[in-house]
């Protein structure tokens, strides 16, 4: 008969069995069955109806709960995932920093994971994370695997900082790195700079953002008038790169690269590094080359990470709203939270775009012209 109950009871309904159901099952009140079951003190009932409850949850499946555990999709409900390419560069610390502080003001917690810039890693956090329930995820630079992240965005607030894919469908806090690269080619153009040298990490399709600070650079050549080609480019190949420990890796492929170009006798006056990081780096090899910046070379970054700004360093370099990105890029994920819990009728994708800022500091001077340099470039 109770076999026969039991079956009944349960047809069509969840498969958790909570204290409601034994106190249907058993026909005792569900505070009573609450109280036997957590053996709460000060409270007493007879031996039959005690042997009754807890006969009932047995033969039911009843699984008492784990005080402080929670189901693993709602673990991480009121926490943001960060997706960093590597903690090295002091420009994602910095995000971390300031999305980590805003995180706080609503009362959400964050975790940060690295890919290295791993495809296979990235795929791997991203299909990971469609388990879970959490308040949002953002990703410090443009996913490769466009369809996950689409995918994942279906499920929770997915943010993108830095330049964004076409294909993407989720909401992001954007640099358009054409602008900086034209805004320091510009620069460097008006101190007299008519051929330069971009030195960068690998520039494959996905990286999009080194692929358009290039092409700002060039498109400031060719608006001036000028060859677009005058602005070279030393970068090494995906296995070279990966020769060099993560730690150091930008900086070291700055120094690297611009130690080559300089003992091949470079005719540029003028370095630009893809980021800060390989921007020291190229001030490190100048300087050990025997010349000084920016009295023989000038020298610009983009990031204006902290220690550029340090007297020794001073690098002249692009501020593009980092902290107040990171910020902003949280109170989007908490906006997308309140809309979904307001049952809001439309979707929406959220695009802002922060305009850089050249920040001019002593690594670079006016170029000093050269016999090599005029015959470069056929000055008279």
């Amino acid at each position: 008969m109770k076999c026969i109950e039991k079956r009944v009871l349960f047809m069509g309904k969840r498969n958790k069995v909570t204290t409601r159901d034994i106190a249907e099952y058993t026909g005792v009140s569900q505070s009573t069955v609450s109280m036997i079951l957590s053996n709460k003190p000060h409270v007493s009932f007879s031996k039959e109806t005690i042997d009754k409850v807890r006969q009932g949850a047995k033969e039911l499946g009843y699984k008492k709960p784990v005080a402080g555990v929670k189901k693993k999709e709602q673990a991480l409900a009121k926490s943001i995932i960060v997706i960093c390419p590597l903690l090295s560069n002091g420009y994602y610390s910095m995000i971390i920093h300031s999305i980590t502080e805003r995180a706080k003001d609503y009362g959400y917690t964050v975790f940060t994971v690295s890919t290295l810039r791993d495809v296979s890693q990235e795929e791997l956090y991203l299909n990971l994370l469609s388990g879970f329930e959490l308040a949002g995820v953002i990703s410090l630079y443009p996913p490769t695997k466009i369809a996950q992240a689409n995918a994942l965005s279906k499920q929770v607030p997915v943010v993108s900082i830095g330049d964004k894919p076409d294909a993407c469908r989720f909401d992001a806090v954007e640099l358009d790195s054409k602008k900086p690269g034209y805004i320091i080619a510009e620069h460097l153009l008006s101190l007299g700079h008519k051929h330069i040298t971009y030195i960068c990490t690998p520039i494959r399709p996905k990286e999009i953002g080194r692929i358009h600070r290039l092409a700002g650079l060039r498109s400031c050549f060719k608006d001036h008038g000028l060859d677009p080609e005058w602005v070279e480019v030393k970068s090494p190949t995906i296995a070279a790169y990966g020769r060099y420990s993560a730690d150091n890796s930008e900086y070291q492929n700055g120094y690297d690269m611009a130690s080559q170009a300089l003992d091949e006798h470079t005719s540029s006056t003028a370095f630009v590094g893809n980021n800060d990081m390989t921007a020291f780096g190229i001030m490190a090899a100048i300087s050990d080359h025997g010349f000084r910046v920016p009295h023989d070379y000038s020298v610009c970054g983009f990031d204006n990470i902290p220690l550029s700004s340090m007297p020794q360093i001073a690098l002249t370099t692009i501020e593009h709203a980092s902290l107040a990105k990171g910020r902003e890029a949280v109170d989007i994920i908490y906006k997308k939270n309140t809309q979904k819990n307001i049952s809001a009728k439309h979707h929406y994708i959220m695009r802002m775009e922060y305009e850089p800022e050249l920040i001019v500091r002593n690594s670079t001077g006016k170029c000093k012209i050269t016999n090599k340099t005029k015959e470069c470039h056929n000055i008279s």
